[in-house]
């Protein structure tokens, strides 16, 4: 099982190492803005990833399979690393790592309040999966699901304000997103 586990992580990571790649100009080329193309690309990843994560409950609830059981917190780890380096992109490469100028465009940019509020949730939940705070982890799913899913809405919604535009993809997560939390919430109500 560890193999399979960590050949999903590898899959998934695919993504960065071509970006990776790219950056450094092993192959292709990043485009007229790379700066924008490497922090999209870190986000988008982030935000694919965490809703794979997101799937899994159904997926294993409906299948039976232990398997989708083994695969949410090292994939929430994925998504979590995504996204840090979606905000290291734009802190340090676009903004130079200029503390004051971040925390002022964060302050004076909606979607970029909204996106930060996502990833400190992802960062909660990276620092509370750690070894030493299993057993607390472990007495709080329900609160760490809840704060994943606030993530992933939060992610959501940041992705959709920051397009300026309808995009499909930016639909299709929202559409996603929402039938997930649907089927959690009647999940949640027919247990209680």
């Amino acid at each position: 099982m560890k193999h399979t586990v960590r050949l999903i992580i590898f899959i998934s990571l695919i993504p960065f190492f071509d970006l990776s790649l790219k950056a450094f100009g092993i192959y292709a080329d990043l485009g007229a803005n790379p700066v924008e193309t490497i922090i999209h690309t870190t986000g988008v990843w982030g935000l694919r990833i965490l809703i794979i994560v997101l799937l899994l409950a159904p997926l294993g609830y409906f299948s039976g399979l232990e398997l989708f059981r083994q695969f949410p917190k090292p994939l929430g780890l994925v998504a979590f690393f995504y996204s840090l380096m979606h905000f290291l992109s734009y802190a340090i490469i676009d903004q130079s790592g200029d503390i004051k100028i971040i925390i002022v465009d964060i302050i004076e940019t909606p979607y970029l309040i909204v996106g930060w509020g996502g990833f400190l949730c992802l960062f909660f939940v990276g620092i509370a999966s750690h070894k030493r705070l299993q057993t607390w982890f472990n007495k709080n799913r329900s609160t760490i699901s809840g704060i994943v899913y606030t993530s992933a809405v939060l992610a959501v919604w940041h992705y959709f304000w920051q397009a300026k535009t309808v995009e499909i993809e930016a639909v299709i997560y929202i559409f996603t997103v929402c039938v997930l939390i649907v089927w959690r919430l009647k999940v949640s109500l027919v247990k209680n």
